[in-house]
């Protein structure tokens, strides 16, 4: 074959698949057919059915692979003894709340307590006899004594 024949074969090969996409481009872009829609207006609804699950035990025969007995728990570790030694209950003073003082452009607060008949100002986090107010309101406060808590209403 000479040179001439094989560009004109190779041409027309070209041609064919430059002619084959430009028409599948123009089919997508224009389509002869409109794509038909259709409504199922019976609608039907059907519940699952419940699944029963199946239930298994497993029963654990172990065997020692060295002495070829079965492994025997230990009884006495899986138990612990736990202490009953009672906490000494802590009595808390008599304590009251009075109310608080507060400036009017500040969030800070200073709480009246009474403790065992004499009036104390407080602040949160400040210890007074072994007494720390942990936080406040007006309406409450909450005290911890010896790491206990409570709460305390006013009065």
């Amino acid at each position: 074959m000479n040179k001439k024949v094989k560009t004109y074969i190779l041409l027309t090969v070209v041609l064919g698949i430059w002619g084959t996409i430009g028409y599948q481009l123009y089919a997508k872009l224009n389509p002869t057919e409109e794509p038909i829609v259709t409504s199922n207006d019976t609608v039907s609804f059907a519940p699952k059915e419940d699944i029963t699950k199946d239930t298994f035990a497993i029963q654990s025969d172990h065997y020692d692979p060295f002495l070829n007995t079965p492994y025997q728990k230990n009884r006495a570790s899986s138990q612990r003894k736990r202490n009953t030694h009672t906490k000494a209950t802590i009595t808390f003073p008599n304590i009251l709340y009075r109310g608080t003082i507060s400036k009017q452009n500040s969030a800070d607060n200073i709480y009246i307590l009474e403790i065992n008949g004499t009036q104390q100002l407080f602040k949160v986090r400040k210890q007074i006899d072994g007494v720390t107010l942990m936080k406040g309101t007006k309406k409450s406060v909450v005290v911890s004594y010896k790491g206990q808590r409570k709460e305390i209403t006013i009065q």
